[in-house]
């Protein structure tokens, strides 16, 4: 008899995105356009979706076209997330089924799952617990109803009242049935976490704004949605360095560009949160065993067709990489920094260069080490990174609205090609290496002392160092990480770009004219199998040409 040994979530972390619709997101993929025309380009390919039937059951099916709304309201994303488990006798993990507990002397009533939403930003900010708002269940494994989180705030000044709590979305355990579809085992346990409608709430208050920039008044908050505590702490909140530990950047609530109110709070907050999801198994009757999975809950996705250029996957593996990894071919290597290329790309055709630009390097102080930090030379021809080769930066012009922005497209787009990548990367080592910005150096890298006013690293970045703290036209440009800091991109990928651009300089070198063969050299590098290098090969083999 297989032993279950321990569960797991799969996945074990998962992305969830606000609604106002009753219909969730069914499911799509990021493929190549297989278009005559579509040049490779990424487009989104309806996958099996499940939907849930009135008893808890799902049924899987294959949308024929994939639907973002229901006329106004956003179709909201709903993640499933399954219990898997490690089984004596059994490398491989296998879906935590009805059967499988059976066989462990186990029902669905010995399953039970602890579901835990919150969200606690207007408490980050105040430091006052009171200000956050959290919701807690517990769910047997055979009740298969969906059950709400409604969430409130505990405190002498609560923000929430439990009379009148705040809806962060719902909870459903999943109904398995003996059967499979669409090569989708239904007896394996699943839940499904359905996220809130994407609404903000306020106190009594909160009724009118005004927009800073073209002074038209508009409603805050709903008249039905003004249940907030006007005593609350959160309702008093300025981002006053005296009173409040601030975060990075510090200007991400509703009041902060408000000088009329001295960047008072309107003590608005919205229906996003962070879910906890925990479930107990219990087995041969005394063996407990427990598994954990989050949810992350956020807006929806503004270009679902688009990939960001650096990932939460590729955030996870430069964190806990693999403990032996297999060397990687050139040709492998460069297909993956082809795809990051590709992202980059995906990214740049939605990015208003020209704004970020403005916002980043306003106000921003010269400095002695290139490139370039003013908002009058960043860019510009006073800049040391300026291509003076290829004068892409013109100036604004009557149908060029947006020239910073019509660069990044323009320079991005051949590079999404891996012919013309390859060829970018093998003749231009140099410029990759300047242009790249590098990213923060772990611990094991930085020295123990910095002068804060020394020449920057090359290689790695230091929080301590005043230059590295500075925006510039470095890839990507212009861009804010979480903290405010210029964004660059993780450890592992400037490591493995730099490795391909270095192992694209090894080309077969012609020998020197009399000279003794050297015993020990090593063999230069084949120039890398790209799509069209592969082709030319079987088109040349075919006709007897190799």
């Amino acid at each position: 008899m297989p032993g279950i040994q321990q569960i797991f979530f799969l996945p074990p972390m998962a992305v969830a995105r606000l609604g106002g619709s009753d219909q969730p997101l069914d499911s799509f993929n990021w493929i190549e356009d297989p278009s005559l025309h579509g040049a490779g380009k990424t487009v989104i390919d309806p996958a099996v979706t499940l939907e849930v039937q009135q008893d808890g059951s799902v049924r899987p099916f294959m949308p024929g076209t994939i639907q973002f709304r229901d006329g106004n309201l956003m179709r909201p994303t709903a993640p499933f997330l399954e219990l898997w488990a490690r089984v004596s006798g059994v490398q491989e993990l296998q879906p935590l089924t009805t059967a499988l507990l059976s066989q462990n002397q186990a029902t669905l009533a010995n399953v039970s799952y602890t579901v835990t939403a919150a969200n606690r930003k207007a408490a980050r900010r105040t430091g006052d617990e009171a200000c956050a708002y959290t919701a807690t269940i517990a769910v047997v494994g055979n009740d298969h109803a969906a059950h709400p989180l409604a969430a409130s705030s505990i405190g002498p000044r609560p923000l929430v009242s439990p009379d009148r709590p705040i809806p962060l979305g719902s909870f459903q355990v999943i109904r398995p049935a003996s059967a499979a579809e669409f090569n989708v085992n239904l007896d394996t346990l699943r839940v499904r976490y359905t996220p809130a409608r994407g609404e903000v709430y306020g106190a009594p208050g909160a009724v009118n704004g005004t927009d800073q920039e073209t002074g038209r008044s508009f409603e805050m908050v709903p008249a039905v949605n003004r249940i907030l505590n006007s005593d609350a702490t959160w309702i008093t909140y300025n981002a006053d360095e005296t009173r409040f530990d601030n975060p990075e950047p510090a200007d991400t609530y509703d009041g902060a560009d408000d000088s009329t109110r001295q960047e008072l709070s309107f003590g608005v907050v919205d229906d996003t949160c962070d879910v906890i999801i925990e479930a107990v198994v219990v087995v041969n009757s005394t063996v407990r065993l427990s598994a954990v999975a989050r949810v992350f809950c956020g807006p929806p996705d503004f270009a679902p067709d688009r990939r960001p250029f650096v990932s939460l996957a590729d955030e996870l593996i430069d964190r806990d990489p693999p403990a032996n990894e297999t060397p990687e071919s050139l040709d492998d290597a460069l297909q993956r920094v082809g795809d990051f290329f590709q992202r980059a790309y995906e990214t740049a055709s939605l990015a208003n260069v020209d704004a970020m630009r403005d916002r980043s390097l306003s106000g921003q102080r010269a400095s002695p080490f290139a490139p370039a930090t003013t908002l009058n030379d960043s860019m510009t021809e006073r800049d040391p990174l300026f291509d003076q080769t290829e004068n892409l930066n013109s100036r604004p012009t009557t149908h060029e609205r947006l020239p910073y922005a019509s660069v990044a497209h323009a320079v991005h787009e051949p590079l999404a090609d891996l012919e013309d990548l390859a060829l970018f990367l093998r003749t231009n080592a140099d410029k990759v290496k300047r242009i790249v910005r590098p990213p923060f150096g772990a611990f094991s890298d930085l020295a123990e002392s910095v002068d804060a006013s020394a020449a920057p690293n090359p290689d790695h970045r230091d929080p301590r160092n005043d230059r590295d703290n500075l925006f510039d036209m470095r890839m990507p440009p212009y861009m804010r990480d979480a903290d405010a800091s210029p964004l660059s991109i993780t450890r592992r990928q400037y490591r493995t770009l730099m490795d391909v651009v270095q192992r694209l300089q090894a080309q077969p070198a012609a020998p020197v004219s009399g000279a003794a063969p050297v015993a020990d050299a090593a063999p230069a590098a084949e120039p890398p199998q790209t799509p069209v290098r592969k082709h030319v090969r079987r088109v040349a083999k075919r006709r007897g040409l190799q």
